[in-house]
């Protein structure tokens, strides 16, 4: 008997069961809810669209719809092309086979079969297409009015893309379409540079040759993560056993000439900014500098940067004076990393653009060390020589 059910379960796994990443209670949450609301907007738009009652009528076919736009919108199913051209097309196909086939059974085949190959031409796959086909050809067999028809097919297609864009872009993190841009989020550092590009990808996608229901923006965050999580389970240093102590150290109230010298004295690109507690407030690097230096065609740039350094005389100026209104802070994008952290979150921060200093933080929030591009490669790579002597001796 419990060699039995271990063969089923096995079978269960193999051939009935998808292998689909489980998804949080938050997110089967969010889907649901996004499912109701967006229903609602779908039969509001439908109450209110300015044409017969007839022409307004919810389709069957848009129930499936919904659970794509709502629990996948981030799917190249999902997208507003797929959804339109998936949608119309099958139904102007299943329509013409209704009243041209009279046979019922090589109509609904007819319509679906060549509903499939249009959608994956025109790169338009929407699976509740096949269901519109069916029901515009049974409409077609039972000679009702093709105009009204494909009327409620139109409304219903618009309805249900107005309640898409309007509810996922309500919910975090999701975005719809696909298309647009992503919502930065503050103090949230860059996947690592993972050396796989759309172009990789595509290439891929074409040698496979096969429908993937995966976006290559997905793909693309799966791989990084993927890397990272590798990254992490292999190298188990942590960032107080790589830090180094930071060459010096400023305050707000320091001048700018003053930070400028002390920059210049320790060949310094970066340095952190603490309070009298030596908690962190802010990283002055030389970018800041730069970016209050206004631009000069003549040969006088280098009167600007003198001009910025010097003290301007009096209670009032017209340009900033002390560090801590040049620094880049928390608020602007400054990352940190606790000591106890894995060096795979300072790799992700060090790998995006705009920081080339990493400030390491005990759990009060006070500096104990810094982290540098440079030393951080230094100690990949002197780790990776150690793992492969190790390898090579066993």
């Amino acid at each position: 008997m419990d060699a039995l059910r271990t063969t089923l379960h096995h079978f269960a796994r193999r051939y009935l069961i998808a292998d689909a990443a489980p998804l949080s209670r938050g997110e089967r949450l969010r889907s649901a809810l996004a499912a109701f609301a967006g229903v609602l907007i779908y039969e509001a738009v439908l109450f209110v669209a300015p044409v017969t009652p007839d022409a307004r009528r919810a389709l069957a076919p848009l129930g499936a719809s919904a659970v794509i736009l709502f629990t996948l919108p981030h799917s190249p199913l999902a997208q507003p092309w797929s959804v339109a051209g998936g949608l119309l097309l099958p139904a102007l196909v299943g329509l013409a086979c209704g009243l041209g086939v009279p046979s019922p059974f090589l109509a609904a085949a007819l319509a679906v079969g060549l509903s499939v190959g249009i959608m994956g031409w025109l790169r338009c796959i929407h699976p509740p297409g096949g269901a519109m086909a069916l029901v515009m050809a049974s409409h077609g067999l039972q000679g009702q009015d093709a105009g009204t028809g494909l009327a409620a097919v139109g409304w219903n297609v618009l309805a249900m893309l107005i309640a898409a864009t309007a509810v996922n872009n309500a919910l975090p993190s999701r975005r719809y379409p696909l298309c647009s841009p992503p919502v930065p989020q503050p103090g949230q550092p860059r996947p690592p540079a993972s050396g796989i590009s759309h172009p990789d990808l595509t290439a891929a996608l074409a040698e496979m040759d096969t429908y993937l229901d995966v976006s290559e923006d997905d793909l693309t965050q799966v791989f990084s993560r993927a890397a990272r999580h590798a990254f992490n389970r292999h190298v188990l240093l942590r960032c107080a056993e790589i830090m180094t102590p930071p060459p010096a150290t400023l305050d707000f109230a320091t001048d700018l000439n003053e930070a400028w010298r002390t920059l210049r004295r320790h060949a310094a690109n970066a340095l952190p900014v603490v309070d009298r507690a030596g908690r962190l407030e802010g990283l002055l690097s030389l970018e800041d500098f730069l970016r209050h230096v206004a631009p000069d065609e003549g040969p006088r740039i280098g009167e600007n940067v003198r001009r910025l350094l010097r003290p301007t005389p009096g209670l009032h100026a017209d340009k900033p004076e002390v560090v801590g209104q040049i620094m880049l802070t928390a608020r602007h994008g400054l990352c940190s990393v606790g000591q106890h952290e894995g060096i795979g979150v300072a790799a992700d921060i060090l790998a995006g653009e705009g920081q080339a200093l990493l400030p390491v933080v005990d759990e009060r929030g006070r500096l104990t060390g810094v982290i540098s591009r440079p030393h951080l490669t230094a100690v990949l790579l002197r780790h990776e020589a150690l793992a492969y002597v190790r390898n090579d001796r066993l």
